[in-house]
């Protein structure tokens, strides 16, 4: 079976088609790898760690009838969120404490629901 003489400028074209867009998606880190995979992972499990935290430091606002403003930026309002989500920010097992990137994540939480 002979191929047509128009087949060779389509299988050229195909090929550099593709080694051109092989360049450009590893050029712009189109790829996914394990390390954003992990990245993500990570993300999340601090992201459900500090709903956790949140969810408590509300139960027990809503338990004590705190009237404390949680809402804004001033410094009496940051420092209030950030003493709540130390307190109920839950430390893992083989950790001394609560990782900060999760007390800032739950008091920015704490943040929004206020």
């Amino acid at each position: 079976m002979s191929l047509p003489k128009s087949t060779a400028p389509f299988l050229f074209g195909a090929v550099a088609g593709a080694v051109v867009l092989s360049a450009l998606s590893i050029g712009n880190n189109w790829v996914v790898s394990t390390q954003a995979k992990n990245i993500e992972v990570q993300d999340a499990w601090f992201e459900a760690q500090a709903a956790v935290c949140a969810a408590r430091a509300t139960a027990y606002r809503e338990k004590t009838n705190s009237t404390v403003d949680l809402a804004g930026y001033t410094p009496d309002a940051r420092e209030a969120r950030n003493e709540l989500a130390q307190k109920y920010a839950v430390a893992l097992p083989g950790q001394d404490g609560p990782d900060p990137l999760v007390v800032t994540e739950c008091s920015q939480m704490l943040n929004e629901a206020a």
